[in-house]
């Protein structure tokens, strides 16, 4: 076998092959053992008719096509391993000279792995940047934790509601205002003096109030658009009255098992200063991955990019099922089409591209490998999802071609880490060791806190929420509302 290979422009390479006349002769005699058995001719059991009768019966490119159809990708691929070239699209053949005592000859063009110009990649500087926890953000978060380990303590029979109370109560709708309300029912833990859009005016009408007393108030629903404001009428019987009862420090300390006060902070502080060198680390990641981005040059053909497209599809379509719908049901809410979300895809698809290429190159230069110990635990994290046997979940993955895609993920990932540390390095600010994973930092460490009461539970929020007021859920009968 002879081949040449010559690039040409759009990541393109075309094999000139060449093949011994032998070649044809043994592809088109399988051909004919392979026809002869599938076609009837007259005369002849079928499989027994010689091979010049069953050409004028089925003519002989019937044979031809039936031995192209093997031997071209057969020399095909014999042309690839001899080459090296990495094809990533299936090849076009032309100048095809098949013919029986003739040497097989053909040019097969294919898009192959584009090449990537790096430029100065290791001379990336790139601050990591860490929130320092302050006193302040602890006692936000003791704030917090006392709102969730708050209690309603019904008030005495005699005792009027204060701004910041609870009640329960019957609200109904009068005649009176501009309009009727169509309300006649209980509310549960209604906060005086709080926020209530639903019955304007109530959460005011409610301070000062005591448990059996009714009153009649008013309230105004805002205007919508150029319409009017609307005014209303109620009546609300109090039922029940409560009074939130945040934990003392001891109480605090006693629910989360520790010895002191400064103990809980310690631990807060612990928790917060993981979470967000969690959250910077994640940050300086994403910036060192848009500056590396900058630093490669690629050309990549379009058939990679409409390949990522359709596994991004295929993604957002099990995403889909999994909230119990479907990609048709989405499309025609939407008024989209399947074209539509490709082109929506697009600019992700050929980023994707971009970084899995540029990061390749620079795992190649650099000689990354993937401990094995990596691979085994992934392996083993598919096993335990899927309750199947470590073993099996290999074979099936290196069945799959999944294997290899995985580990050219991890491999990724490993450039990536180690360019963020040479990144943050040269910009003065070493990143910290990794001593918590971020679940870890998410979960509550289950032994400092006890379980399961939800009043005893700890949680530190993330960096972007804020410690909102404890929303209080209506108790089970016979049950204080909260613990």
């Amino acid at each position: 076998m002879k081949v040449t290979s010559e690039k040409i422009e759009g990541s393109r390479v075309v094999l000139t092959i060449e093949a011994p006349a032998s070649v044809v002769d043994e592809a088109l005699d399988k051909a004919y053992k392979s026809v002869v058995k599938r076609v009837n001719v007259p005369g002849f059991r079928r499989g027994k008719a010689p091979r010049f009768i069953l050409e004028r019966h089925v003519g002989k490119d019937v044979l031809y096509e039936e031995a192209m159809k093997e031997v071209l990708p057969e020399q095909y691929e014999k042309a690839v391993e001899e080459t090296k070239i990495e094809p990533v699209s299936e090849p076009e053949f032309d100048e095809v000279n098949f013919k029986q005592g003739e040497p097989l000859k053909l040019k097969a063009t294919v898009y192959v792995r584009p090449e990537v110009k790096l430029d100065d990649y290791d001379e990336l500087s790139v601050p990591y940047e860490v929130q320092e926890v302050t006193g302040e953000d602890v006692d936000q978060q003791i704030s917090f934790l006392r709102e969730r380990m708050a209690r309603l303590d019904p008030l005495a029979e005699d005792e009027a509601l204060d701004k910041g109370d609870y009640a329960t109560c019957h609200v109904k709708g009068l005649e009176g205002g501009s309009f009727k309300p169509e309300i006649d029912q209980e509310l549960s833990y209604v906060e005086a003096g709080g926020q209530y859009g639903f019955v304007p005016g109530l959460t005011e009408a409610l301070v000062g109030m005591k448990k059996g007393e009714t009153k009649e108030f008013s309230g105004t629903y805002p205007s919508k658009e150029d319409d009017e404001p609307r005014t209303a009428k109620f009546s609300v019987e109090v039922k029940e009255c409560y009074r939130k009862v945040t934990p003392s420090d001891e109480e605090l300390v006693k629910n989360l098992s520790k010895e002191n006060l400064d103990e809980v902070k310690e631990d807060i502080r612990k928790r917060l200063t993981a979470m967000r060198e969690d959250l910077a680390r994640r940050a300086h990641s994403q910036k060192v991955e848009e500056a590396v981005l900058a630093k490669g040059t690629v050309e990549i053909p379009h058939v990679m990019i409409e390949r990522r497209e359709q596994e991004l599809l295929r993604r957002f379509a099990e995403r889909l099922q999994e909230a119990n719908t479907s990609l048709d049901a989405y499309l025609n809410s939407t008024g989209k089409t399947v074209e539509d979300l490709r082109k929506d895809l697009h600019e992700e698809a050929e980023k994707d591209v971009r970084r899995d290429l540029i990061l390749d190159a620079i795992a190649d230069k650099e000689n990354t490998e993937v401990p094995q110990e990596t691979i085994d635990e992934v392996v083993e994290a598919f096993a335990r999802q899927t309750g199947r046997d470590t073993g099996t979940i290999r074979t099936t993955l290196q069945m799959r071609g999944a294997l290899d895609s995985i580990v050219s993920d991890l491999r990724r990932f490993e450039v990536l880490k180690k360019l963020a540390v040479m990144a943050a390095e040269k910009a003065g600010t070493p990143l910290p060791l990794e001593e918590k994973k971020a679940e870890e930092v998410e979960e509550v460490d289950k032994d400092t806190a006890k379980e399961p009461e939800p009043a005893e539970e700890v949680q530190v929020v993330a960096e972007d929420e804020t410690a909102q007021e404890a929303q209080v859920a209506p108790p089970e009968e016979n049950e204080n509302p909260m613990g």
